[in-house]
């Protein structure tokens, strides 16, 4: 077996794995309180989560046809894979400054423009839907707040 070829059963083997962790490790809180949903609850459910989408990312590389030749150089994905994490880590450090929603949008046009190689559109379009949903699921359906920044969101 070729693992420059599998690395997404790779991937979907240690995140399943991560997820059985999760959701054993989790099985020891309590999972509802006398309020409500205990401290285990939504660990449980995430490493649940973690081993479906672990799974299904396993069956689909496994039913995938698999590449004769790859036009992108190991170096390509690996600068590509670096470029994603600096820029997470980058959005992360701009946070505090920015904000939720703009240190999100900044995040999501980098990586639509710069890594998915997409149009600018394309990613202004998928960074605002992703700022307006998280705004709609966190703050106005579920009463929380995100970090904010200078200009009040």
């Amino acid at each position: 077996m070729d693992l420059r070829h599998r690395s997404d059963l790779i991937s979907g083997v240690c995140v399943a794995a991560f997820g059985v962790y999760v959701a054993v490790a989790s099985s020891r809180l309590s999972y509802v309180s006398e309020h409500g949903p205990g401290p285990g609850f939504m660990p449980v459910w995430l490493g649940i989560g973690l081993i479906v989408l672990a799974l299904s990312l396993i069956v689909i590389d496994l039913v995938r046809p698999k590449p004769k030749g790859t036009s992108k150089s190991g170096a390509w994905r690996v600068a590509r894979t670096m470029g994603g994490w600096l820029a997470l880590m980058g959005s992360m450090i701009l946070l505090p400054r920015l904000g939720f929603s703009l240190s999100l949008a900044l995040l999501t046009i980098f990586l639509v423009v710069v890594l998915d190689r997409r149009s600018l559109w394309t990613a202004l379009s998928v960074a605002f839907s992703l700022a307006l949903g998280f705004y709609v699921v966190f703050v106005l359906a579920l009463g929380l707040s995100l970090p904010s920044g200078p200009w009040g969101f």
